[in-house]
């Protein structure tokens, strides 16, 4: 799992597998990304996560929670047809919203840049 920053956007990258034993770590990242940024504005790429549990989502439930919260918005990005489905399921294709690349999900959460 890796940090990043694109502008006023942080960046997640999660890979392998995200279970009871990750999920802190996930936690932990979330927390110090939502420091980094007033109001947090975050991406997490799942391009290479291969696996997700239910300590996984309950992760990404409480970040999207905190993130709204502080006033900031959370989205997805790189979400493979396995894990397309498991949000779909639990119905969390209705709350986090999804990009296809890091790229178009940073640009979407970009803070406007218009004069006046």
């Amino acid at each position: 799992m890796t940090t990043g920053l694109r502008g006023d956007v942080v960046v997640l990258r999660l890979a392998g597998e995200l279970d009871l034993a990750a999920a802190p770590l996930l936690r932990a990242r979330l927390s110090e990304a939502m420091a980094l940024i007033t109001p947090p504005h975050i991406v997490i790429d799942t391009e290479d996560l291969l696996f997700c549990d239910s300590s996984g989502l309950s992760v990404l439930v409480g970040g999207l929670r905190g993130v709204r919260a502080a006033g900031g918005r959370l989205v997805l990005s790189g979400v493979r047809p396995r894990f397309a489905r498991l949000l779909a399921l639990t119905g969390l294709t209705r709350e986090i919203r999804a990009y296809t690349t890091v790229d178009e999900a940073a640009e979407h959460l970009a803070p406007s840049r218009e004069d006046g």
